[in-house]
């Protein structure tokens, strides 16, 4: 639950989101594997893979594919169910209801010491289970049991998972799924069916090739259903515009939002990314841009191993067993133009209230006497702090050391400091 002093409203909050979402899969397509690029999302949401499957789940179930399958496919399936027939051999006594076949007769009669009563025929009969109505019944079973699961109690206050809709609390609208779907289930046609041990893509491709239209439907909620199972980060990134960042703890969808800002401006800029690595992956920058001689590495959560060397507190730090993960700064930016190196320590605070922006501002003042060793005839240091608003907009001085910034002048702040102090 937002505090009711937070510096976001929703609308915020959703538009932050929006934005560094967008952003993410830059860092995310080009150089990861599927299960690379999942472990990224999941050290940057703070989720658990177990929290990934069930929000590609839920989302699932509030899709417009269920309801096209519970309120359109469904009914004119149960209507026009495909079904084969075939000839179906009936042993009975002293009743025929059909054709009789006499040779069958016999040799029943013998099996069963020359029963005369005994009567082999044959009946016309249809056969329902077929691959398409197979993945009709997996589908209503495999909905109605995730329904279920999540109408419960132990779900009910998951309220990041989604959105409200019109009113209609999340829960509400899968819980009726699930009541939709047992009835579904009940329907005579659906016990002369047997469930499939797995939703394949062969049978999903069987499904397709059926000439009634809506099976062919049927099988796009199937792909819909597989996707969202076994690849639920591409189905994520499909069904919420790439808005998976959406649940991530607000402090730190601000940083990532100020270190995307933070490139965006140099890329419109005309800087060139020549190199873009994972957050948090195993390169130490997130990117190397390019423009001209002069060249920026951008780090996140990690140190520069220059900064590393030159640490005037890190041996105290070590000597009390707090490891140096606890005084990285959020962001660095590592400017280099020949000999010549300038770093930025980039401070962010997510917040408007001047207590916090005060400690903010002594924390930067911190990292720069920590890593003053860095400083020399050709190398220089400077700190940002980026707050969310309640910094006075003042002009930039490239003769301080430490500069304060809102969201809104941020960007505006960067390009001063190129012009001023690096260009």
């Amino acid at each position: 639950m937002t505090s009711v002093n937070d510096c976001w409203d929703k609308n915020i909050h959703r538009q932050i989101a929006e934005y560094s979402s967008g952003m993410l899969w830059r860092f995310v397509q080009p150089n990861a594997s599927e299960s690379e690029a999942e472990e990224t999302v999941l050290n940057l949401t703070g989720l658990k893979r177990r929290d990934l499957e069930l929000l590609s789940s839920i989302r699932f179930l509030l899709s417009d594919f269920v309801d096209m399958l519970i309120n359109e496919i469904a009914p004119k399936i149960i209507n026009r169910i495909s079904k084969e027939s075939v000839n179906e051999y009936i042993t009975d006594r002293n009743k025929v209801c059909g054709r009789l076949d006499w040779q069958r007769t016999v040799k029943a009669r013998a099996t069963a010491g020359s029963d005369p009563s005994l009567f082999v025929y044959t009946r016309r009969a249809q056969v329902f289970d077929l691959p398409e109505n197979r993945l009709f019944l997996s589908l209503l079973q495999q909905i109605n049991d995730k329904a279920r699961r999540f109408a419960s109690e132990e779900y009910k206050n998951l309220t990041w998972y989604t959105e409200e809709r019109q009113g209609q609390k999340w829960v509400e609208k899968v819980a009726l799924t699930a009541y939709r779907t047992s009835r579904l289930l009940k329907n005579p046609y659906i016990s002369k069916i047997s469930s499939l041990h797995e939703i394949s893509d062969k049978i999903i491709e069987i499904t397709c090739r059926n000439r009634q239209a809506h099976y062919r439907l049927l099988a796009d909620v199937g792909r819909e259903y597989v996707l969202s199972s076994k690849h639920p980060l591409s189905y994520l990134k499909k069904v919420l515009d790439n808005n998976i960042l959406e649940p991530l703890n607000r402090d730190t969808l601000y940083e990532i939002a100020v270190l995307f800002n933070t490139m965006q401006t140099f890329i419109s800029e005309g800087w060139t990314e020549k190199c873009t690595g994972l957050i948090g992956g195993s390169n130490k920058t997130v990117s190397i841009l390019e423009k001209g001689c002069h060249q920026v590495r951008v780090y996140t959560q990690k140190l520069p191993d220059e900064m590393k060397k030159y640490s005037a507190y890190g041996d105290i730090m070590a000597g009390y067993g707090l490891s140096e993960k606890l005084r990285r700064p959020d962001i660095i930016l590592e400017f280099i133009n020949n000999e010549r190196k300038h770093f930025l320590i980039i401070e962010v605070k997510r917040s408007k209230r001047r207590s916090y922006l005060a400690d903010g501002s002594y924390k930067l003042l911190g990292y720069l006497m920590d890593f003053k060793g860095v400083k020399n005839e050709q190398t220089n240091i400077s700190g940002f702090l980026v707050g969310w608003d309640g910094i006075l907009n003042k002009k930039f001085d490239p003769a301080r050391e430490v500069h304060l910034f809102n969201w809104c002048n941020f960007g505006e702040g960067v390009l001063a400091f190129l012009n001023e102090c690096i260009i």
